[in-house]
């Protein structure tokens, strides 16, 4: 503390320095200035009294007086005393004016020497302020911590080996977590699904969907109505990174104050710079991109802005937000990721550096289990076509875990209401890829617009259930596609 003072005096005592030898500076440099300009009149009017026009000779009183201290000009001629004193007048006169200058340029050095000085001293100022702030700050935390948000996990009844495997992986760090009961859809009776759920999310949803949804819901009212001021969300697949207190407690110093959500993990256009015009396809398809704050989309050194984000495996919500999900998506309609996170009335922002992930190799609890149908047959689709690549890109470390995605389910005609065929995301995308592939045998471009037909129909159906549709995007594509079958 004694060191902090004497080096807060010694920084006063260089900008009071600074700040006196800038005023006498430009204080000096004005004065010889004037001097510099008044002796330089002087001259001037010396000269013009001892030089009239029009006139043969110079006043005898100056002439006079002049040949006392020089003796020399009594032997010349008149009209050679008037060239003497007008040569000898000018001669002082640039002397003195240049002398002025000198001393005026000198004044000027030492003005602009005391102002750098100044503005030096006021930097170091301002650094130490901030200094001082932040030790400050740091002080004050460690006698009034930043209280941490409880942590939430969403587990299942019946996944007790996931709970056990999330309390060993929160053991690591020494976080403290609660668990949330989840919600299994596949237990929901018709009466249920009627009273609780969307039209749409009953007749093109999976069970696990609905579950995923209700879950999350659930989690947001009770925030809402009696939780806290904020709440992580964890689900039971969730693997923490390195240093989970340490991150949490330097976004809740960078958030602005009217954030609803903080992604801590995420998967999808998750750049936090710009993304890639390539990546932006994922927003075509599922819609409600986010406009970036800036040239980047970060806000601090810490905290983002992200495009078109998917996930809910890690997540930070105030009660402000979950008062506005819960009025927002008062029912399960769709996937609760592209669902809330598309919310343009959202405050939405993720961690630069994420916090969590999940573990992809697991079987996910949203899209139906085992091994999708035609995998191996279709699979080098996503290869050639760079899929593969997009889906390294946007987070997802294992490809068969996004390959199993449910994009949506269709009823199966003449069936019970519970049976649904799912379209997964890997099967459906690597059959736009074969019908566009035809063109080659076929030689014809028309297969080309029968496949940007085909992907405009899987894309409506998913912004119309995610509340994302625009008629603009999809009508393009859709004439394109007309286009290209007409002229093809």
């Amino acid at each position: 503390m004694a060191s902090r003072h004497e080096s807060t005096r010694s920084k006063a005592y260089r900008r009071t320095i600074g700040t006196v030898a800038a005023a006498v500076g430009i204080a000096g440099g004005l004065v010889t200035q004037l001097r510099g300009s008044s002796t330089t009149l002087g001259a001037a009017a010396f000269i013009a009294l001892t030089s009239r026009s029009g006139q043969v000779g110079p006043p005898l009183g100056g002439v006079a007086q002049i040949s006392e201290k020089m003796p020399e000009l009594a032997e010349l001629a008149p009209y050679q005393q008037q060239t003497t004193l007008a040569c000898h007048g000018r001669a002082c006169g640039h002397a003195v004016h240049l002398q002025h200058l000198a001393l005026s340029g000198a004044a000027v050095a030492v003005a602009v020497a005391g102002l750098r000085r100044h503005r030096k001293a006021q930097r170091a100022r301002r650094v130490a302020v901030v200094g001082v702030t932040a030790t400050g700050a740091t002080d004050v935390e460690s006698a009034t911590a930043i209280q941490t948000p409880p942590v939430w996990v969403v587990n299942l009844d019946k996944s007790v080996q996931r709970w056990k495997n999330c309390q060993e992986e929160f053991a690591k760090q020494g976080v403290k977590a609660e668990r949330f009961p989840a919600t299994l859809g596949k237990a929901l009776t018709d009466e249920e699904l009627k009273e609780t759920c969307t039209r749409s999310a009953r007749y093109f949803c999976t069970a696990g969907m609905v579950g995923c949804f209700m879950s999350h819901l659930n989690i947001w009212k009770k925030v809402a109505a009696e939780g806290p001021e904020a709440v992580v969300v964890l689900e039971d697949d969730v693997l923490l990174y390195p240093d989970f207190h340490g991150k949490l407690h330097t976004l809740l110093k960078e958030l602005p104050e009217d954030w609803d959500v903080c992604l801590l993990g995420a998967v999808g256009c998750i750049s936090p710079e710009t993304e890639p015009i390539h990546m932006k396809l994922y927003d075509i398809i599922t819609g409600g991109g986010r406009p970036s704050p800036g040239k980047t989309r970060m806000i601090s050194p810490n905290v983002f802005v992200p495009f078109r984000p998917a996930g809910t495996h890690a997540y930070m919500v105030s009660r402000k937000g979950a008062e506005k999900l819960s009025r927002l998506c008062p029912k399960p309609r769709y996937h609760v990721d592209l669902t809330a996170w598309g919310l343009k009335e959202l405050k939405l922002y993720a961690a630069k550096s994420f916090l969590a992930t999940q573990r992809f190799d697991d079987d996910t609890t949203v899209s139906k289990q085992g091994a999708p149908l035609t995998k191996r047959f279709l699979r080098w689709c996503w290869d050639i076509t760079g899929l593969s690549a997009m889906g390294k890109k946007a987070g997802v470390g294992n490809l068969t875990w996004a390959w199993t995605i449910a994009c949506f389910a269709l009823p199966i005609p003449f069936s019970s209401t519970r049976r649904r065929l799912i379209v997964e995301m890997g099967p459906s995308t690597s059959l736009m890829v074969l019908i566009c592939l035809l063109c080659i045998p076929l030689k014809s471009f028309k297969p080309v617009g029968f496949g940007l037909l085909y992907m405009v129909s899987i894309c409506c159906i998913i912004r119309l259930l995610a509340g994302t549709f625009k008629k603009t995007p999809m009508g393009l594509i859709a004439l394109t596609g007309a286009a290209i079958v007409y002229f093809g």
